[in-house]
């Protein structure tokens, strides 16, 4: 399976930076045009996620670093969909710039 590596670093705390996040997944509506079953499970004690539909599946952690923190998110994709990963990948860097500005 084809990956998509996003890593975003922000200069807010680790724990505000995890309530975006999943806010970010758990409602955003361009994930849902992306793949409408798409079902978010998130780990609040280690700041982590994953989120899995029918089209792909993804995880996401979020760490401190230096006076703020890092989201890196991991996205799988099915052989099927291998052309539309750039445009996935600029979905996804696009909305988390917004959920994270």
């Amino acid at each position: 399976m084809p990956k998509i590596n996003i890593d975003h670093t922000s200069s807010i705390p680790a724990s505000e930076l995890y309530t975006k996040v999943k806010t970010f997944f758990a409602t955003d509506e361009s994930i849902r045009r992306l793949d409408p079953k798409i079902a978010c499970d998130f780990d609040d004690a280690n700041m982590s996620g994953k989120a899995s539909g029918s089209q792909f599946k993804g995880i996401f952690t979020i760490s401190e670093q230096g006076s703020g923190s890092k989201v890196s998110v991991v996205v799988d994709l099915p052989l099927l969909l291998t052309p539309f990963k750039g445009k996935i990948q600029e979905t996804i860097q696009k909305k988390l710039a917004q959920y994270i500005a």
